[in-house]
């Protein structure tokens, strides 16, 4: 009986490295699928790349407009110069487009931040993975909305960076909490008598971080009303259902930030 135990365990160990690699090769993949995504990064790679593209033919200009002086100085014939002052004045052009291309671009307002990285969930079975994979979901559709509030400039910017801050602050306090009652899941599952002693704590965490969310899925929707006020017509009940529903966005991120506070103040572990 020992003798298939000490063999499965290899096995074990192996299986287990397995799915760790194709974990992080998914995560990986989502990491790269996001940022692609993301219309922050976008347009900063849009703006890179006009920029990049503008020099390049401004050097390429500067190079020719040189070798037609140098040509010239020398008394080369007039068709030669006529072909590399040609290519100079070519290439002014596109440099000249490209040049206001990116300052059309830098004009533009940045869209909000979104979270750094795609967030690894618990592994299964663990009693924080259904409360982050709902932030998950609460993430994209608040960012979503965030991106509409912004192009229709809904919020002052001031607010929508406040928004973003409590959104990204809130996230971090939930997946450090989900990432210690994974340890000390683990820690129970392996130290078995410490399992009565864990268990509570792990329990009152995984309410916490149930709680965080509806927290943030307040805010969420308080962020949506405020997009479907937008839709009605003109006039004064307009402009006060869109007061209504920016003040109760407030409400809902001042109860989302307090929510964070009080849980790393109270209710947190000792974050590393």
């Amino acid at each position: 009986m020992s003798g298939n135990v000490s063999q499965r365990g290899p096995w074990r160990a192996l299986l287990q490295r397995g799915l760790d690699t194709a974990a992080d090769v998914s995560d990986l993949v989502a990491r790269k699928i996001s940022a692609a995504a993301d219309p922050r990064a976008r347009l900063l790679r849009r703006r890179r790349r006009a920029l990049r593209w503008a020099w390049i033919f401004t050097a390429g200009s500067v190079f020719w407009g040189l070798v037609t002086a140098v040509l010239a100085a020398w008394g080369w014939f007039a068709l030669l110069l006529q072909i590399t002052g040609g290519i100079a004045v070519v290439e002014v052009i596109p440099a000249t487009l490209l040049f206001f291309r990116y300052h059309w671009l830098k004009a533009e307002p940045l869209p909000a931040q979104r979270p750094v990285s795609v967030r690894r969930l618990p592994p299964p079975g663990s009693a924080a993975r259904p409360a982050m994979s709902a932030l998950g979901a609460s993430e994209r559709g608040f960012f979503s909305l965030l991106g509409v509030i912004e192009r229709g400039a809904m919020l002052p910017s001031a607010e929508i960076r406040d928004l973003t801050a409590a959104a990204n602050r809130t996230s971090s306090a939930m997946a450090a909490t989900a990432a210690e009652v994974v340890s000390m899941e683990r820690a129970a599952q392996h130290a078995e008598p410490s399992r009565a002693y864990l268990v509570p704590t792990i329990n009152a965490f995984t309410a916490q971080l149930s709680a965080g969310v509806r927290q943030y899925n307040e805010m969420v929707t308080a962020a949506a009303q405020l997009v479907s006020s937008v839709s009605g017509d003109a006039g004064v009940g307009l402009a006060a259902a869109q007061q209504r529903c920016r003040d109760e966005l407030v409400e809902a991120t001042d109860r989302l930030i307090g929510w964070a506070q009080a849980f790393d103040e109270l209710g947190g572990l000792q974050r590393r």
